[in-house]
């Protein structure tokens, strides 16, 4: 397959990131800044992206004893946080069709009690990618709903009715086409002892044509 046959898809995700840390007794007050220090996407199967993140959470408070004022200098605590995310994406099969991973990070919440600072932040990914257009489908038995296997599935031209792809079913009745690139086609089916079939089309990224076909 080709890039040809690839559509520009993007995802997104937000979800939660929590944080904790100790401070000095007597700190009454801080400020928490988080980053984002590292990103590392993985493809699993069934077009399922891993998404590992590194969040470096800054805990600022004043200098011990020093009562704060403009330009101050200011002691930091820094913690690091690994979380990671599920992202399901669209008739992805390569890593090389991943284009980008975004992302922007919120600090939400912050609470201090006890010489401890807890933070609550949402992360969110964006993910930009090429899926596979795949037209899909079954064809099946009137009345009683049996797969027809070994049916005859064609891909033909709109206008002209060239016949550009062809195939045929399996033991469940199921056919698939991944070389399509998006566009509007005829689909016709025909089987041994079948009445034949044709339907239009209209293949965006991920498509389903399914047929029902009476016997003669």
């Amino acid at each position: 397959m080709t890039k040809e046959n690839t559509v520009r898809q993007v995802a997104k995700k937000e979800f939660n990131w929590y944080g904790s840390v100790g401070v000095p007794a007597g700190v009454d007050s801080v400020d928490v800044l988080a980053r984002v220090e590292n990103i590392r996407p993985r493809l699993l199967e069934n077009s399922v992206l891993r998404v590992d993140v590194l969040i470096r959470m800054f805990v600022v408070l004043p200098e011990e004893g020093v009562e704060m004022e403009t330009g101050t200098a200011r002691k930091k605590i820094v913690k690091d946080i690994d979380v990671s995310s599920f992202i399901q994406l669209r008739n992805v099969q390569d890593f090389d069709q991943i284009v980008s991973v975004h992302h922007e990070i919120n600090v939400d919440r912050v609470s201090l009690r006890m010489g401890r600072v807890s933070t609550v932040g949402t992360l969110g990914l964006e993910v930009t990618y090429l899926g596979y257009v795949v037209l899909e489908g079954t064809v099946s038995e009137f009345p009683g709903g049996v797969a027809v296997r070994d049916a005859q599935v064609k891909v033909k031209d709109l206008d002209g009715g060239q016949v550009l792809f062809s195939t045929t079913t399996d033991r469940e009745g199921k056919y698939v086409f991944n070389e399509l690139g998006p566009g509007t086609y005829r689909v016709a089916v025909e089987a041994e002892g079948f009445e034949g079939a044709e339907q239009v089309a209209v293949v965006m990224l991920h498509d389903q044509v399914n047929f029902t076909l009476h016997r003669l």
